[in-house]
């Protein structure tokens, strides 16, 4: 399961895939309550997840036992566990976990690969998922090495703020630390950089541009 903010398909390709597995005669129907972990990094990869307008966090459960948040999804509607039930004796690299309540459907991964076998169009949009999931990851990792923290903060304030109704955007710091290989130190650092120097504004734990043209003008001369 490659984690992205957005799937690289098209949205006909998404809509199309996601439909066409609802309609399978083997996909069952399963509640999603709050605080479930319904994908466990370590398990046996034995089951596709379709889930409907969910909001999950991933994690990663390091050797040493420290748990990271390396996303998270708003109103994800969608597929997940795509790339690990594909594979041999395949396990889930993260766990997922809802933060509210919603439906979601499984599929066998015995089920999947035959009804994948007979439906030429079900197997194409199962390869345009995966290699756009897979490009885009590595395009966010690229991101992380070329440039620096403070572009990448940037970056991800314009974006929550383009989604934001109000212009004000939550911004945990913990989570998007983990998503951009930061320390939490080095991150609040930049942070409070950005609102000591008037661009953005901070209220308690949300934020908001206060200088649009001087945050994009720095991302373009980077």
């Amino acid at each position: 399961m490659v984690l992205l903010r957005r799937d690289g398909m098209s949205l006909q390709a998404q809509t199309s895939l996601f439909q066409s597995l609802l309609n399978q005669p083997f996909c069952r129907p399963f509640k999603i309550h709050k605080g479930d972990t319904f994908v466990v990094q370590g398990e046996s990869a034995n089951q596709l997840f379709l889930i409907n307008n969910c909001d999950f966090s991933v994690s990663y459960l390091t050797p040493a036992g420290k748990r990271y948040i390396v996303n998270s999804q708003r109103g994800f509607t969608g597929v997940l566990g795509e790339m690990e039930v594909f594979r041999p004796e395949g396990r889930y690299v993260f766990s997922v976990t809802a933060l509210n309540d919603a439906n979601g459907y499984q599929i066998s991964r015995a089920k999947l690969l035959e009804a994948v076998a007979q439906q030429p169009d079900m197997a194409l949009n199962f390869l345009q998922l995966v290699t756009g999931r897979y490009e885009e990851s590595i395009g966010h990792t690229l991101s992380n090495i070329l440039y620096t923290l403070r572009f990448n903060i940037i970056r991800v304030m314009l974006n929550k703020s383009a989604e934001a109704n109000d212009g004000w955007f939550e911004f945990k710091t913990d989570q998007h630390a983990s998503e951009l290989g930061a320390t939490t130190r080095a991150f609040r650092r930049v942070v409070k950089d950005l609102v000591d120097e008037g661009v953005v504004d901070k209220k308690r734990s949300t934020y908001r541009i206060a200088n649009l043209d001087a945050l994009k003008n720095e991302l373009e001369d980077c």
